[in-house]
């Protein structure tokens, strides 16, 4: 629709802007949550089974256990410079929003708009008519400009002079039509990208450790290998699910991240109740998965799942039991592909496999300390500049302990009946221990990736020393 006509006097009218998904790429009730989660797990879940039918004095409780830091959350650029022109043109700008009074100031004050703002505090809950209305009772009917993103913000669109609206679905892009005011539209077409982005697929690479005990034991039938795909298609679709949990309460550190921050949803472009949805959804499908390929696959997936959440809530922040928690979900997946194929693994190999994840645990950690900015505590892990000689000192002996056991399983009766040449095989132990060894020293110099496994898959010379490695294995057989 056009605009109307503008006239000799300056137009004074106040801006009126909805923060949850309009001026915030994020939603303060559900930030509210998971910075509650991540303080008190026990007390949250106590107080919105407690408060779920009172969602104003919900709210107020929220922010009381675990307010989110407002000054990382992620704002609408397109909707933050509509308020920089308003206020260049002399109109007043006011935040209007369901959630907490509390943090609806501290938007204001981040974005320094000076004035009155409207939230929910213990005697309302500021939706839908209840915000109309309080619109109406400052403004007037027709008396502000409304800037919005859902069903929710049709009563204050009802009320407003114009009408701004962000993302509307199709439906509701009619309605705001029918209404016969001038409307101004903010596109944002995410589609299913940032969910996909957010299940970090590339990582489902780790789920080939499923595959290792058909390559110990040499079994390759078709059954066998279709059993461990499947267990391995079920373990990567859980892992995703427990990925999403963990930046669903790592949101903060994740924003004060270099890298991390510009997650999918640390940055905003995945709404957090999609997220939850599909985490959820994602747990269902990998436990059906795993229960196809039979009780004990299915047992195992969710005793992963289990551990992977419980690193998400209490041992990733302390030292060097998350370490071995780490390199105990790898020892896990192993441990699946084994039971899914109906195949032994030597407990020389879980040994093996258990030091080397251990060591790029390690690694993981000495590289967020590496390339920390203020050398200073990591946000949400129990690591300081303090313990970097400590975690070099383990990664070292990390890769002794994998290239011991490695050799120990070369020259065992196990590999006898398995390999034409013992020696050979054994050879195969300094590629290995040279690869770690420079996994090690890069990330002593801060020269890794802050994710492993996207190091690995893209370093050449690491993957032509893996290459050699593999060469021997064969050469060996």
């Amino acid at each position: 629709m056009t605009e109307p006509k503008p006239n000799d006097a300056p137009d004074a009218t106040p801006l009126v802007l909805d923060v949850d998904g309009t001026l915030l790429r994020t939603d303060m009730l559900y930030e509210s949550f998971w910075a509650a989660m991540g303080r008190d797990l026990f007390g949250t879940l106590k107080t919105c089974a407690t408060l779920w039918r009172a969602p104003n004095r919900l709210k107020q409780a929220l922010r009381g256990i675990g307010a989110p830091e407002v000054a990382l959350l992620p704002l609408r650029p397109e909707i933050v410079a509509l308020a920089e022109a308003a206020r260049r043109d002399g109109r007043p700008v006011h935040l209007a929003s369901g959630s907490d009074h509390g943090l609806v100031e501290a938007v204001a004050r981040r974005l320094d708009l000076p004035g009155d703002h409207f939230g929910s505090d213990g005697s309302r809950n500021l939706t839908e008519e209840t915000k109309a209305q309080a619109l109406v009772a400052r403004f007037g009917a027709g008396g502000f400009d409304y800037a919005g993103n859902s069903n929710a913000d049709l009563p204050a669109w009802g009320a407003a002079r114009r009408i701004i609206a962000v993302a509307p679905g199709r439906a509701l892009r009619s309605r705001l039509e029918a209404m016969g005011k001038p409307l101004k539209i903010v596109e944002d077409r995410a589609g299913a990208a940032p969910l996909w982005r957010e299940m970090r697929p590339h990582q489902w690479i780790k789920n080939l450790l499923l595959f290792l005990p058909l390559l110990v034991a040499h079994e390759f039938g078709a059954a066998t290998v279709l059993a461990a795909l499947l267990a391995a298609v079920a373990f990567s679709i859980g892992a995703s699910s427990i990925y999403i949990l963990n930046d669903l309460l790592d949101l903060e550190a994740d924003r004060l991240h270099p890298e991390k921050r510009n997650r999918p949803i640390a940055s905003g472009a995945l709404p957090i109740r999609s997220a939850m949805l599909a985490s959820a959804g994602l747990v269902l499908l990998a436990l059906l998965l795993a229960r196809l390929a039979g009780p004990p696959v299915a047992g195992l997936t969710l005793l992963y799942m289990g551990t992977s959440l419980t690193y998400s809530f209490w041992l990733k922040k302390r030292r060097w039991i998350d370490l071995a928690s780490l390199a105990f979900m790898f020892l896990l997946r192993v441990l699946t592909g084994a039971v899914a194929a109906q195949v032994a693994v030597p407990g020389v190999v879980l040994g093996f496999v258990f030091a080397v994840f251990f060591t790029l645990a390690c690694v993981k950690r000495m590289t967020a300390l590496a390339r920390a900015v203020n050398r200073g505590k990591l946000p949400g892990r129990g690591y300081g500049a303090g313990d970097f000689r400590a975690l070099e000192w383990v990664a070292a002996a990390g890769v002794g302990l994998s290239a011991a056991l490695f050799l120990i399983y070369a020259f065992s009766g196990h590999s006898a009946g398995l390999y034409q040449s013992q020696s050979i095989l054994a050879v195969a132990v300094l590629p290995l221990a040279l690869w770690l060894f420079r996994v090690v020293r890069l990330s002593e110099l801060g020269r890794e990736n802050y994710d492993p496994i996207q190091f690995v898959t893209h370093d050449r010379t690491g993957l032509l020393i893996a290459a050699l490695g593999v060469g021997m294995v064969i050469l060996a057989l």
